[in-house]
């Protein structure tokens, strides 16, 4: 009885443990994407941006597109100008926060990337999500999302 049981569960295991070797497979072979790289590169970009204290429009350009379109919990802003100056209140009203995001994750042209926001000694103070669209090589949308605890 024991050994028909335990043969059970190490069958059942093995069974339930192919979907997971299969979805592990292709999200392997998802980060390889060129999409997913592309996306990855200008989320880094994006981040870098908005932890720069003196974001540069000139850099927009290779990172967003110039109809981008950023709506955080406070406001919605469109556009080169508009949003440097969200960066300047968010900076503004956190100064000394910075950043820190993780991998994205990518759907069908659809991001959705992680993150934390504090100072150097609380850096996991904030966490939130943003959830972007890339067209033609940049990121031409965000909604930014702020976990409440």
């Amino acid at each position: 009885m024991v050994n028909a049981l335990t043969f059970r569960g190490l069958a059942l295991a093995a069974l339930m443990a192919l979907p997971l070797a299969h979805a592990q497979t292709t999200e392997h072979k998802e980060m390889k994407s060129p999409e997913l790289q592309i996306a990855q590169q200008l989320i880094d970009k994006h981040f870098a941006i908005w932890n720069d204290p003196q974001p540069r429009i000139s850099s927009f350009g290779e990172v967003y597109t110039e109809d981008i379109y950023v709506a955080d919990y406070a406001d919605i802003a469109t556009g080169y100008q508009q949003v440097v100056a969200l960066i300047a209140r968010v900076q503004r009203e956190h100064p000394g926060f910075v950043f820190h995001p993780a991998p994205l994750t990518w759907n069908h042209g659809l991001g959705r990337v992680t993150w934390s926001y504090g100072p150097q000694d609380n850096p996991g103070l904030v966490q939130g999500e943003d959830i972007f669209t890339v067209r033609n090589g940049r990121i031409a949308s965000a909604h930014v999302f702020i976990n409440q605890p």
